[in-house]
């Protein structure tokens, strides 16, 4: 697979975004200092990047159609980037608005990565997502690292959290307004006759694989404590085995889907790895084995993103922009309601049990790989 400068400039993007969404939640209790609130009123700040994906996912393929792709490219850099300086402020009001201009900026450049990364590489995109995820997910495992050396050092969660994205983000603005990007041929009616039943199966699976890796890093560092009494520092530092697992399996994209051609079986090659990986963490008896688990699973959620979306973009060839826009907005229900809703169950039934719904959307999401090959 061969990578030209437009593939590059994606992949430092689609980092950089990476970095800035996984290193959120480090930033929160320090966030909380520095504004004098309580945790509940950081704790909101999360859930505005699920609002920039429905946002996005609703208005998402109007949008591209209006403006085009390297406007929106461009859009969603500066966006970014004003809402990271915005999000540095000393003022709550100013600090909310960042968050939400990094959830829309980072929303509308999800929905064009997909579309765009299969235009350049129509031979391979599920190769190609895979590929950029797994650069993503290498610097989502170092935000967290950035932003703890930064506060030992007593630089300040700033430096640690905005200073590199940032300065990528302004290096790569120069050559993202430059670079040719593939404009669709034939942009399509919003909703092409006949083709509603045809993406829903691919939206679904989406929703599903979403669901599943939010579950995982929204919640494995309580269930390690809750299940093996871990302390507040190790609990994270075990639960970021999860994005280990996800960033090697991405990293091993192209030759994977090389070996696996077929989407549908490497979906059920996915999720086996992912139930086997969830099972021992859910079921360990000691914390070694949980995270050994965790790392598993990891692995295989890996590809499932990378493999449902470009489905879903295949779906509806002749309007790739506004199929991504679905997928997005499929992504924006999983991020903010699996984890909810794993959350309120745990709230009644305790953290164990509540856990389980990651198999069953594991199951949900084989099913539907069956179903469509047959």
């Amino acid at each position: 697979m061969s990578r030209g400068n437009a593939t590059w400039v994606l992949y430092a993007v689609l980092s950089c975004l990476g970095f800035l969404l996984n290193g959120l939640g480090s930033v929160l209790v320090p966030l909380q200092k520095d504004l004098h609130v309580g945790r509940a009123q950081v704790a909101f700040y999360p859930t505005l990047f699920a609002v920039g994906l429905l946002l996005v996912g609703v208005v998402g393929g109007r949008l591209m159609s209006r403006i085009g792709r390297s406007a929106a490219l461009r859009a969603s850099i500066g966006g970014m980037i004003l809402g990271g300086l915005l999000l540095a402020a000393p003022v709550r009001a100013l600090t909310l608005l960042g968050a939400l201009l990094l959830g829309v900026g980072g929303a509308l450049l999800i929905q064009l990565i997909p579309a765009l990364l299969a235009a350049l590489h129509p031979h391979a995109p599920a190769a190609a997502v895979g590929e950029a995820n797994g650069l993503a997910s290498g610097a989502s495992v170092l935000a967290p690292l950035a932003v703890a050396g930064a506060l030992a050092s007593g630089v300040g969660w700033r430096i640690g959290y905005l200073a590199v994205p940032l300065v990528m983000l302004v290096l790569v603005a120069v050559p993202a307004w430059r670079v040719p990007l593939p404009v669709p041929s034939e942009p399509g009616p919003d909703t092409p006759p006949g083709r509603g039943r045809a993406l829903l199966g691919p939206w679904l699976e989406v929703l599903f694989a979403v669901s599943v890796e939010f579950c995982m890093v929204f919640w494995a560092a309580s269930a390690v404590i809750d299940w093996h009494h871990a302390s507040a520092g190790l609990a994270p530092a075990v639960a970021s085995l999860f994005l280990v697992g996800m960033a090697t399996g991405r990293s091993l994209a192209v030759p994977i889907t090389r070996r696996v051609p077929s989407a549908r079986v490497l979906m059920l090659v996915c999720t086996a790895i992912a139930g086997a990986g969830f099972a021992l963490f859910w079921a360990a008896p000691v914390l070694p084995l949980a995270a050994a688990g965790l790392a598993v699973a990891g692995l295989g959620v890996a590809l499932l993103y990378p493999t449902t979306v470009s489905r879903t973009v295949a779906a509806w060839p002749h309007a790739p922009d506004r199929a991504a826009a679905r997928a997005a907005l499929a992504s924006g229900v999983a991020i903010g309601g699996a984890p909810f809703l794993l959350a309120r169950l745990a709230d009644v039934n305790g953290l164990r049990t509540a856990y389980l719904v990651v198999p069953v959307l594991l199951l949900a999401l084989a099913v539907r790989a069956v179903a469509a090959r047959s």
